[in-house]
């Protein structure tokens, strides 16, 4: 069937301060047309039939709004149950897959990891639109992906079974689309699917009780967290202090992302045993001593900060190795995913996105991507532009094998997300900011005079100026975005080093997720900042 969805936007009316003058838009090379064959088989899928039409890329503001709903119907497509384009007989309702990519490469797969982001997605949308009725398809979606999940849980799988004191089988990371289990050999366990859909449900839940909207055709929260969250929960407990498999399934070991997404769920889980099970008093005693030990771990005992390292280490046993730096865009998606600048539940989480050694990761990255992707060089000298980021400085996945790394749109949307987080904490906050050593080379790319020591008093001249900048530069990262989408706004994975042409898995559903985060985001903003044109 085909959804129409509502349009919830004010991007054409774009931030006062949002589109740059600055040189480099002004001479904005033209814009990429994405062949059908660049040098690998192009596997292509029509988001749906208005999608036909080619993007406005020549008008900013029309291209957010078109590309928005472009990533929110991308993300639908992918989805049994809701898409017009997946065979019911291989795709099973509630089913995310990563791709419809069959070969070269074969993400044709269902991730815990990549389908709890989605949703979580989806469910910002619903947030968005009070769950009104115009977008009941998209409620039924996300309770068909909590249906699904009770049988994912329960399937012996090669990481273990559901049915042990540990959940072993809670730690494994994809399964095939009908619901069967992935007997192949894979980098597991990962550690962090369980967490994040414990957030990602504990959310769908919250969410039913703040708007008093009716079940679909799940049971009750009680029994949604009993049966599903609880054992997520469990597995959490038992072992979140064991190596496992990080977000890009490459290395098993402890990693940043990792935690901090456990330590979100825990807060998560903690308030929905509360609710739900008041009586156990024994299991919230055990969420709340967890979460003080893993907080512990992540700020003290992981490795994950060191006093002579500018940047936040993804995975501590790779550097004390020498055989990475520890720069990952993944410290980054660790912090945009477990706080929410809405509630003060997350305050105890640490690493939101105002904290110095994430500023910090985001500009190392940002220098080193500069000079290491060809594309990026025509940036080098300008401080406050964005440029094409990929998942890390030593990456040598190519989208179809090994050879060297490329610009993902899944990073470059985090940066952009990631800066109006910023702004629109330091808004809703009406926050100081305070230069330090770790985030002063930062901010100096919009104020060049600021030193460690300073404060820009909140509302100031050189307040508002910082945030125009902050604006401008969030803006040049979906720029980017833009030029390296397709003709019918077609995201895969990544895009080419060299000639900026999008490779690797086509219409990633991660990545129509991160880029339509960072629109949703964009608007938020667009919003506290110009009440007065809503």
């Amino acid at each position: 069937m085909k959804l129409i969805l509502p349009l919830i936007s004010a991007c054409t009316l774009v931030l006062s301060l949002s589109i740059p003058t600055s040189p480099y838009y002004l001479a904005q090379q033209k814009a990429l047309t994405i062949p059908q064959w660049v040098g690998k088989f192009w596997n292509s899928v029509f988001l749906s039939e208005a999608s036909n039409e080619a993007i406005m890329r020549a008008d900013f503001g029309s291209w957010l709004d078109q590309q928005r709903n472009i990533s929110f119907q991308g993300i639908l497509n992918n989805i049994g149950g809701v898409s017009s384009l997946l065979d019911p007989k291989e795709v099973y309702d509630g089913v995310v897959i990563a791709s419809p990519s069959k070969y070269m490469p074969n993400y044709f797969y269902q991730w815990t990891r990549d389908a709890a982001l989605t949703i979580k997605s989806l469910i910002d949308y619903l947030d968005d639109t009070r769950v009104s009725s115009d977008v009941a398809e998209v409620q039924k979606t996300v309770e068909d992906y909590i249906s699904n999940n009770y049988i994912l849980q329960r399937l012996d799988n090669p990481s273990g079974t559901f049915g042990d004191d540990d959940k072993s089988g809670l730690g494994e990371p994809k399964f095939h689309p009908n619901n069967t289990a992935f007997e192949e050999n894979w980098g597991r366990p990962q550690r962090d699917g369980p967490g994040l859909r414990v957030t990602t449900i504990c959310a769908y839940l919250e969410l039913i009780d703040k708007y008093q909207v009716p079940f679909i055709h799940l049971k009750s929260g009680k029994d949604v967290y009993t049966e599903i969250v609880k054992p997520d929960l469990v597995y959490i407990i038992k072992n979140w202090n064991r190596n496992g498999f990080d977000l890009w399934e490459e290395i098993n070991a402890q990693h940043f992302f990792t935690s901090l997404t456990q330590l979100r769920a825990l807060i998560d889980g903690s308030k929905l045993a509360k609710k739900y099970e008041p009586q156990d008093s024994g299991f919230i005693e055990e969420l709340k001593n967890t979460f003080n030990d893993v907080r512990k771990y992540v700020e003290w005992e992981g490795g994950f900060i060191k006093s002579n390292v500018p940047y936040v280490i993804e995975t501590p046993s790779l550097l004390s190795l020498g055989k990475r730096s520890g720069l990952n865009i993944a410290s980054l998606l660790a912090s945009l995913h477990t706080h929410d600048l809405a509630s003060k539940d997350y305050d105890n989480i640490p690493y939101d996105v105002d904290h110095n050694l994430v500023l910090s990761t985001l500009r190392l990255l940002i220098t080193d991507m500069k000079f290491r992707y060809p594309i990026n060089r025509k940036h080098i000298g300008v401080n406050n532009v964005g440029v094409a980021l990929g998942r890390y400085p030593e990456d040598i996945y190519d989208g179809y094998g090994t050879s060297e790394g490329n610009p993902w749109f899944i990073s470059t949307a985090t940066a952009s997300e990631l800066i109006l987080r910023l702004i629109y904490k330091l808004e809703t906050g009406r926050m100081n900011i305070v230069i330090d050593e770790l985030n002063s080379d930062f901010f100096k790319q919009f104020v060049d005079y600021l030193e460690a020591g300073q404060t820009i008093v909140y509302g100031s001249l050189d307040y508002l100026e910082l945030i125009d900048q902050l604006i401008k530069y969030s803006d040049s990262f979906l720029q980017i975005v833009k030029d390296h989408v397709d003709n019918e706004g077609h995201i895969s994975e990544q895009f080419n080093r060299y000639h900026g042409f999008m490779q690797g898995a086509t219409d990633l559903t991660w990545s129509y997720s991160a880029v339509w985060n960072a629109l949703r985001w964009r608007e938020k903003v667009f919003r506290l900042l110009n009440p007065s044109k809503l």
